[in-house]
This record gives C-alpha cells, structure tokens and sequence, in this order.
C-alpha cells in the first residue's frame, strides 16, 4: 500500500489547565485532512487528547480513493 506524497494535514491543538486542578484539563481539537475540515471536538482528559492525535494520523495514512 503506497501513500500519495501530496497528502497533508493540519492538527490543532489548544490546551489549558482550569483553575490549576489536576483534573482541569481541557483541550479543543481542530483536523484537516486533504482539505477537508472536521467539525471541532473537546477533550478533557490526556487519554482522549492522544487518541484524537492516533485517530489523525490513521486518517492521514489512510490509502487515498
């Protein structure tokens, strides 16, 4: 399976600790793939934000169609 070279994406990530609790983390997610653009999605735990980082780059490697 070959990836086409001119495959990109963006991945944004903003995260921030509210109130300065351990549990306060939250972080807002925005993905393009080719160009297309994923609604924004929330995270509020370090598990689901490297998970929404997994789940980009598996899109992105993604044979093209």
């Amino acid at each position: 399976m070959e990836i086409p070279s001119e495959r990109a994406g963006i991945l944004i990530l903003r995260v921030w600790v509210e109130g300065g609790r351990r549990d306060g983390l939250r972080a807002r997610i925005i993905r393009t793939v080719d160009g297309g653009r994923a609604a924004p999605s929330a995270a509020c735990a370090a598990d689901d934000v490297l998970t929404a980082v997994r789940a980009f780059l598996d899109e992105l490697l993604e044979p093209g169609e």
